[in-house]
């Protein structure tokens, strides 16, 4: 699907290029998104009904969704997702609907989030909010895996189906309710997606998500991770990362350190996306004087050194002999994320990646050594030029 530009559909609709971004601005244009300074709208987009005539107050149908329930780390993805699809989100707690029969509005879909096991009020008000949907809408349950989870996907897809013609499916967490638990919310989003805008001809299906979750143990650690467990936890943690955020690496450079596989040049992606994000980023490190002229060459410092990335070395053989404890704590390098997290490198050739933990007595340990490596830095780029 290509896009045009405002001007270029005033042309095509023949109206003005300043009413269309007008009704950009409005969300009457189901797609359109400003890049920069200009309105891009989708080549096959439909001209919206104009409002002042006397038929568009018998016509009220947008590319609307309903959230209802939604909890707080899934919304901003949601939001980012449904706007990319062309949806007017709105969100709502069940608590807050009132009367269906005084909504005057119709919508595309209904993304709902059971507060328990869904009870008979909860299932008449899907019932009913059916109304005002059509034959191409679609509905989403996100409930958690329960023996006792009422099956409401099954019981209403074939009444759906047959009276009105539109879907409902359902996504099931395998989330375990505790706080010890990292979740990638950003896939738990992705998958509500697919199930409300793939699944063209399939209703009355659940499907079970683990959210890649990550359990703790009592200490504040993780088990030691695979690599794609491991990645996904580094992609969670600094997804989440804004301006206050501090991120604080060190590590201690090997000959094939920053290999070519898709999992680092990904992980260095998301550095520079973090970087670029204005969150304070430094990163230490740590290999001989001898090594200098080899990793001169090595693609992962160059690109660093020229980014918004603060890169500063620190010669191996002199905190060898200074401060030896030190080398230690570093051990095979780590990420560490304010004062609470630390996302640990175990050694290289090693079953697993690395593990995360939130062990304050780690996670200070680490951080102090940081600070007190970098009394012993100085600047990448100069070293390397």
């Amino acid at each position: 699907m290509g896009y045009l530009t405002a001007k270029q559909f005033s042309e095509k609709w023949g109206i003005s290029e300043r009413r269309i971004i007008k009704l950009c601005k409005e969300q009457r244009i189901n797609g359109a998104v400003k890049n920069g300074m200009v309105w891009e709208i989708p080549e096959e987009t439909l001209k919206p009904s104009d409002k002042r005539s006397s038929i568009y107050k018998y016509i009220n149908m947008t590319n609307r969704i309903l959230i209802i329930n939604v909890k707080e780390e899934l919304m901003a993805y949601l939001q980012s997702y449904l706007e990319k699809e062309g949806y007017i989100v709105e969100y709502k707690g069940l608590d807050e609907i009132g009367d269906l029969h005084k909504l005057d509005k119709y919508y595309e879909g209904l993304i709902y989030f059971p507060i328990h096991n869904i009870n008979e009020s909860e299932e008449t008000f899907i019932i009913n909010f059916s109304k005002k949907l059509n034959s191409k809408s679609s509905i989403v349950i996100v409930d958690y895996n329960s023996a006792k989870r009422n099956k409401i996907e099954e019981k209403l897809a074939d009444k759906f189906k047959n009276e009105i013609g539109f879907r409902i499916n359902t996504l099931i967490l395998d989330i375990p309710k505790n706080e010890n638990v990292l979740v990638n919310y950003n896939e738990v989003a992705e998958d509500i997606i697919e199930l409300l805008v793939k699944f063209k001809n399939t209703t009355g299906m659940a499907i079970t998500t683990d959210g890649g979750k990550i359990e703790f143990n009592k200490d504040g650690r993780t088990n030691n991770l695979e690599i794609g467990k491991f990645y996904n936890a580094i992609n969670s943690y600094f997804k989440k990362l804004n301006k206050e955020s501090y991120l604080w690496c060190a590590s201690i450079m090997l000959e094939d350190e920053w290999t070519e596989s898709p999992q680092e040049m990904k992980f260095r992606v998301i550095n520079l996306e973090v970087a670029n994000r204005g969150v304070n980023v430094e990163r230490i490190f740590i290999f001989s004087k001898d090594k200098i002229k080899e990793f001169r060459e090595n693609k992962t410092l160059k690109i660093y050194i020229q980014s918004n990335i603060k890169t500063l070395y620190i010669d191996y053989d002199e905190i060898k002999e200074k401060n030896p404890k030190l080398l230690k704590i570093v051990a095979n390098g780590w990420d560490g994320i304010d004062k609470s997290t630390l996302i640990v490198d175990l050694p290289e050739g090693a079953k697993q990646r690395g593990y995360v933990s939130q062990n304050t007595k780690e996670v200070m340990e680490a951080y102090n050594c940081f600070q007190e490596l970098k009394k012993y830095s100085k600047n990448l780029k100069e070293v390397l030029k």
